[in-house]
């Protein structure tokens, strides 16, 4: 039983990075006119791109729905900027049994229970470097902000985004960069992003909603960020539900790797996700 578990908990974290990396480059969004002035200042202004938090660390519950499968645990999440995210993954709040960690050169996946790990570099994965997808992207749908594919700190970056408006949300739409696209939608009463959009071929989507925004050290973030990837034949949804937070610094060191562990090689590991 305790082994059905921890491979359980492995699918779920082999799951997390196919979400996140996403599975191909982009296509072009449709433009919308340029927003006003208040507009504007809803982005400039919301904690997606004013919070200068540099940690992050909370309890988490994960529930993962794929291809018709449900799973659930709990665990925890650590993010310290520039270092890395770590998501520890427990049995029966005790124990840890897995470990997924997004580090600035690559992805470490460590299953506890099988005593096996990997390692694979943002280099090697070709969807990523298409695109241009890499670790401070990553961070920032963790950490709930805004970003742009090329890099350009705001509010550079801004300023070459395309904006609308309806009565309650707002939209900024990125250019196009590596043949990528995002979108971000603002809720207009609040000033929170509420969702980050990468929009891919053939009508696939990966979405991060982020929901029950609570106070942080005076500024708001969600208690609950869903991930999803659409229209792939692959169907992913995946829940975080974020529980007594702190934004307190502490010291971040990736988990060490015993040396009875079996290491997977790189392309064995992608192998598996791309037939999940």
């Amino acid at each position: 039983m305790r082994r059905r578990e921890g491979n359980n908990i492995y699918v779920i974290l082999l799951c997390i990075v196919f979400v996140l990396a996403g599975c191909s480059s982009g296509k072009q969004a449709t433009h919308h006119s340029v927003a006003d002035i208040h507009t504007l200042k809803i982005v400039a202004e919301s904690p997606s791109v004013t919070a200068s938090r540099g940690c992050l660390s909370a309890n988490v519950r994960l529930s993962l729905n794929a291809g018709g499968k449900s799973f659930s645990s709990s665990g925890s999440l650590r993010i310290k900027k520039g270092e890395g995210i770590q998501i520890g993954v427990t049995a029966l709040g005790l124990m840890e049994i897995a470990c997924l960690e997004f580090l600035p050169a690559g992805v470490r996946v460590i299953n506890k229970i099988g005593k096996e790990y990997a390692d694979v570099p943002y280099a090697d994965v070709s969807f990523l470097q298409r695109t241009g997808i890499d670790y401070t992207l990553l961070e920032s749908v963790f950490m709930n902000r805004i970003f742009s594919p090329d890099g350009k700190p705001f509010p550079e970056a801004l300023d070459g985004m395309v904006m609308s408006a309806d009565d309650d949300s707002l939209t900024v739409t990125t250019k196009e960069h590596n043949g990528l696209v995002y979108k971000f939608v603002y809720e207009k009463s609040t000033s929170n992003l509420i969702s980050s959009e990468g929009q891919y071929r053939n009508g696939v989507r990966v979405v991060c909603s982020y929901e029950e925004f609570e106070e942080l050290d005076g500024v708001p973030f969600p208690r609950v960020i869903l991930l999803s990837l659409e229209g792939a034949g692959k169907n992913v949804r995946l829940q975080l539900k974020l529980s007594s937070f702190s934004s307190g610094a502490f010291d971040f060191s990736p988990r060490k790797i015993s040396s009875g562990y079996k290491k997977i090689e790189g392309p064995d590991l992608l192998k598996f996700l791309e037939n999940l």
